[in-house]
């Protein structure tokens, strides 16, 4: 019995792609993006909001400005945190909601030398951070 030609022979080592092996590969594809998706979410809960980061390091340079704007006013030697005087700067008071600036801490003999001062300015709140400056008697 003679078989028409245009009737195709399955072959065991026929080249291609089945039906079911593209729908496990695509299945297997959907979950790893699902599980990569939900790792990205988890760790981004974490990382603080741009705009908390941006306040607290905008506080903080305020403070350090106003330090030195008064090193520059009173000398060298009478370097202080303005907002510790008995009555201080409106910018040593008004804070927006949830942050606080205490006072600056100020390390006199940096390395040893009298001539060189390190002061320290932190923001406590949403975003926690810490502005440090080495400032020089001339």
């Amino acid at each position: 019995m003679k078989r028409h030609p245009a009737i195709l022979k399955y072959r065991a080592n026929q080249a291609g792609v089945t039906l079911v092996e593209l729908i496990v590969f695509i299945v297997v594809v959907a979950l790893l993006a699902i599980g990569l998706i939900a790792a990205f979410t988890s760790s981004m809960k974490d990382t603080p909001a741009s705009g908390d980061v941006s306040q607290a390091l905008q506080l903080a340079q305020e403070r350090m400005e106003l330090i030195l704007a008064y090193k520059q006013s009173r000398g060298f030697n009478a370097l202080i945190d303005p907002c510790t005087l008995g009555s201080p700067p409106t910018q040593c008071t008004s804070f927006p909601s949830g942050f606080n600036v205490p006072a600056a801490t100020i390390v006199n003999n940096w390395n040893g030398s009298s001539e060189y001062k390190v002061i320290t300015v932190n923001v406590t709140g949403p975003q926690t951070l810490a502005v440090t400056a080495l400032v020089a008697s001339y």
